[in-house]
């Protein structure tokens, strides 16, 4: 798969360069942009190159598309947050009522960390011999 993919970009920026290389004196044409609103003085930019015309269409949308997503990622994060507060409190109260459980059939509870369950084990093993 990541053969795959690095053949798709390589695809991908080659396709990209020949269009370029092909079209080098249509990016390289200059243009301007007029913006005559009514009833005030019509603006315009400088002449540019249709490439940094291209350019400033793709970053503006660009910037579009974060602004837009900005405020769905700050409600996800928050809606994360508030799932794994939930998640805990769930586990905490789900370990207090195995321990209550537990207790009530006369067990002793189990001991969730291996590493301190092994070193009693050892510790027992040594004071049977």
């Amino acid at each position: 798969m990541k053969k795959a993919k690095i053949a798709f970009w390589l695809i991908l920026i080659a396709f990209m360069a020949l269009l370029a290389y092909q079209n080098w004196d249509f990016f390289m044409s200059e243009h301007r942009l007029r913006l005559n609103l009514f009833g005030i003085d019509e603006s315009s930019t400088p002449e540019l190159p249709n490439a940094i015309l291209f350019l400033m269409s793709f970053l503006a949308g660009l910037l579009i598309s974060y602004f837009i997503t900005l405020f769905e990622r700050f409600k996800l994060k928050k809606t994360i947050k508030k799932l794994n507060a939930t998640l805990e409190a769930n586990q905490k109260l789900l370990d207090d009522l195995k321990k209550e459980n537990l207790s009530l059939k006369g067990e002793t509870p189990t001991i969730a960390n291996p590493d301190v369950a092994t070193n009693q084990h050892e510790a027992k093993d040594s004071d049977v011999s």
